[in-house]
């Protein structure tokens, strides 16, 4: 019987097959060539991985590794790696068969003599249920997926830390400078004052123009809280993102031709965001796990096969005899469920209702990624245009302060015109802070919605 018994299930094993849809990888059609708007100039696409290196400032490349090892989101999701791993390696060892082992004793005697008797038994079973539909295979791919999803939600994690680390020390920079900025326009406004103060004394100036100086020096001297908070504010955030605490953050402002360069980043053409953005890997992955779940619900539609197997013995103190006693046991069970065809029918229609779910999910995390990068694209042409503008402005407004100075103190004009220029001034000055700030912020944001930094 055995003979007959073992060749069939073999047969049955080799024709076995794994039902449900086969993934073969997700696609967005309508791909555009290249993008829509201009581009900044390309540089070599591996700096993408690292683009914060570009900034050429040790500080900021500092902050980002110190981030990637003690960023708490950063340490979850290497755990859900592990997690996914783990899960996998569990979902694989259902493919194997369950064998399982016992060996006891016993042994009575007299206290009055030396004669004991003593018996000993032991046994193995197995059991095995083959996956001749492929049920527990599709479960395993679904397992490989999940972990993808994983991975990618890491890389994801990491690519938001590294773009949140650099937006928050930009703004730090733009902060000290904007400190900076107004410290020099306080200085300047209270020489103007002291002019005009004397002035006042001899009869030249009026009590209006001592008001109107000493309005200018308090409205600058109001943005100095205003923008020491935001450094503070800034180190606090970076001391979160490093888990840390704010007096762990010393920062030293880096010189301004560190600061102010404008690095140029790789675009490369929009078919790469496929392979580069974590959001559309996790998203394919988690096409790809529904996919599988499909073919999970449609193998618990048919017959599940069962064989087990054992073996036992037993023997007395002498063990010489121990396997001669040993019986054996054989045997194959086959079930399917009857009266719940309904439910497992909805089960199937609910899994591909969930791959149509997750399909949909992915053409919509493509189509985001596609508009987040056009609108980086087009902020940074935006920037950029402007920053010439603003410069030119900037440098009129200082030249038109000094002129109202000197024309004031010449007699030829009154000093209501030198406060109007020296706040246009102060204003074009903190325009070319935020200018400069939008830009590498820009930057930043475009290299990450490139899918750059992992």
């Amino acid at each position: 019987m055995t003979s007959r018994f073992l060749p069939a299930i073999t047969a049955l094993l080799l024709a076995s097959c794994a039902v449900g849809p086969d993934f073969k990888g997700a696609t967005f059609e309508g791909l555009p060539e290249t993008w829509r708007n201009a581009l900044p100039p390309a540089t070599d696409e591996h700096q993408l991985e690292s683009w914060w290196q570009a900034f050429g400032d040790p500080q900021l490349t500092a902050l980002i590794e110190a981030g990637f090892t003690a960023n708490h989101d950063i340490i979850n999701a290497a755990l859900n790696i592990a997690r996914a791993e783990s899960s996998l390696r569990a979902m694989k060892a259902d493919l194997f068969p369950f064998v399982s082992g016992n060996f006891g004793g016993s042994n009575s005697g007299s206290y009055d003599t030396s004669t004991s008797h003593g018996r000993w038994n032991g046994g193995l079973s197995a059991s095995w249920t083959p996956d001749i539909w492929g049920g527990t295979r599709r479960e395993v791919e679904a397992a490989y997926a999940a972990l993808g999803s994983s991975k990618a939600a890491a890389a994801a994690t990491r690519t938001a830390l590294a773009s949140s680390i650099a937006v928050i020390y930009f703004q730090w920079i733009s902060a000290q400078e904007s400190l900076r900025i107004a410290k020099e326009q306080l200085a300047y406004q209270e020489r103007t004052y002291a002019a005009t103060a004397a002035r006042h004394a001899t009869g030249f100036d009026s009590s209006l123009d001592l008001a109107e100086a000493t309005s200018t020096i308090a409205s600058t001297r109001s943005q100095i809280p205003v923008y020491e908070a935001n450094i503070k504010t800034c180190e606090n955030t970076l001391a979160t993102y490093l888990a840390t605490t704010a007096d762990h953050i010393n920062l030293v402002m880096p010189s301004p031709e560190v600061y102010n360069r404008i690095p140029t980043v790789p675009v490369g053409l929009p078919s790469d965001l496929l392979r580069r953005r974590p959001d559309i890997i996790a998203a394919e992955h988690n096409l790809h796990q529904a996919c599988a779940r499909v073919g999970v619900s449609v193998a618990n539609l048919f017959p599940r096969l069962s064989l087990t197997g054992s073996t036992s013995t037993s023997s007395g103190t002498d063990f010489s005899h121990f396997w001669q006693n040993a019986t054996w046991n054989l045997g194959a069970s086959v079930s399917q469920q009857l009266l719940n065809r309904v439910a497992l029918r909805e089960n199937v229609k609910q899994a591909e209702i969930s791959q149509l779910t997750s399909l949909h999910t992915y053409d919509k995390t493509v189509i985001a990624a596609f508009a987040e990068v056009e609108t980086c694209l087009i902020d940074y042409a935006r920037y950029t245009a402007q920053l010439p503008q603003i410069e030119a402005a900037n440098a009129a407004n200082k030249l038109s302060a000094e002129l109202s100075q000197r024309r004031h103190i010449a007699g030829e004009s009154d000093f209501l015109n030198v406060a109007s220029a020296e706040r246009a001034w102060l204003a074009s000055e903190l325009n070319i802070i935020s200018a400069r700030q939008n830009i590498r912020i820009t930057l930043a944001r475009l290299c990450t919605a490139l899918g750059g930094g992992w």
